[in-house]
């Protein structure tokens, strides 16, 4: 028996770090399992029973998608996951999995490495598998996309289309309207791995919309038409994931306030006028309130106005007498951002394939144990 395991003084730091530390079991460099009994109980705990014939063959089918995801996306030129871990026949029990990511000996120390690699991104499989998203597809994405496909119409004489055509002001002319693609798992997975900060395995914008206008004050408008015909509840926003960095909010709100003097002395203000005065005020940039939030791989120079909204999704279950609603928050994204910003974003750094390139790097690197360079 390991000596350490039996004194009263001995806590293992790494279960610590995780529990009360703030850090992910994603980011532990080895398991501390020492038998095939523990290992057992181990796999109990964390949702599935081995001598339950479905729940191994859902383990080793995650095992098998780990190891696929590893060597197609995430594996260097001339890496290969040794054969002793990669499948049935070499692994023989998934209890060896653990006790190798378990193992202190020197001699075994590149395939512990490799056992914690696959592990990590069998967790990752397990609860990207598990969202709600996988089981209510369907009524998530018709609840949620519906009414704000719904909301745009088509301009037949400008060929465009547009949102509130009686609005105040004027009908909002949308450049595009964009559903986002579904994110796959394994991009799902490969995103939750290049994140550290995800201590909980979450992702707020599997589902989400852009909508491109023709000018920076259109943006503005769209986000207030959304709010004022209900097409969004703001209360239910995630504070935490709002960002800013198209225009700052407060030159924004000076603008408006200058040109609603304007109007109310009874001059007209064209469109012109709008973005004339709001490219003036731009050029104080020592005052400019952005609300940034740092994403590595998207990089500074990504422009736009973005928030996660969740929507209370109702889904009816059950049969006959039994059947009733069950109701739960599901959340998505919604990016604005006009034209021009729009034809930025789309090169250099932030284009797509670079994008997914940085994020497949440090997922590597957090899936290796490797410190990123």
């Amino acid at each position: 028996m390991d000596q350490a395991r039996v004194s009263p003084f001995h806590f293992d730091r790494q279960v610590l770090d995780c529990v009360i530390g703030g850090v992910s079991a994603i980011d532990i460099r080895m398991l501390h399992v020492q038998t095939e009994e523990e290992a057992s109980q181990f796999v109990l705990a964390y949702g599935y029973d081995l001598a339950n014939p479905d729940h191994l063959e859902q383990l080793w089918n995650t095992h098998r998608r780990a190891v696929a995801l590893i060597e197609e996306q995430l594996l260097e030129p001339g890496e290969l996951i040794p054969t002793e871990l990669r499948d049935v026949a070499g692994l023989k029990s998934l209890t060896n999995l653990l006790l190798i990511a378990s193992s202190r000996a020197a001699k075994d120390r590149e395939m512990q490495r490799w056992a914690c690699a696959i592990l990590r991104v069998m967790h990752v499989y397990v609860h990207s598998r598990h969202d709600l998203f996988g089981a209510f597809r369907d009524e998530i994405q018709a609840q949620i996309l519906k009414p704000l496909q719904e909301a745009i119409v088509a301009d037949d004489i400008a060929g465009t289309m547009m949102l509130a055509p009686n609005a105040i002001g004027g009908a909002i002319h949308l450049h595009k309207f964009e559903i986002k693609p579904i994110k796959t798992t394994a991009s799902s997975v490969i995103k939750l791995l290049a994140r550290p900060e995800r201590v909980a395995l979450t992702i707020l914008d599997k589902l989400g919309v852009r909508l491109v206008t023709r000018n920076m004050y259109d943006s503005f408008r769209v986000v207030r038409y959304l709010v004022e015909t209900n097409l969004v509840s703001f209360p239910h926003i995630m504070p935490d994931q709002s960002a800013n960095t198209l225009y700052p909010l407060n030159f924004f709100m000076e603008t408006m306030g200058e040109l609603e003097g304007e109007r109310l002395k009874g001059r007209e203000i064209t469109q012109e006028e709008i973005q004339e005065s709001l490219a003036r005020r731009l050029a104080e940039e020592s005052r400019a309130q952005y609300l940034e939030k740092p994403n590595q791989f998207s990089g500074s120079e990504y422009r736009f106005l973005k928030f996660i909204n969740r929507k209370l999704i109702t889904v009816p279950i059950g049969d006959g007498d039994q059947r009733r609603a069950f109701r739960f928050f599901y959340p998505y994204e919604i990016q604005v951002m006009d034209q021009e910003t729009y034809a930025r974003n789309l090169m250099g750094p932030m284009a797509h394939d670079e994008y997914k390139s940085r994020q497949r790097r440090r997922a590597r690197d957090r899936v290796m144990g490797e410190t990123p360079s």
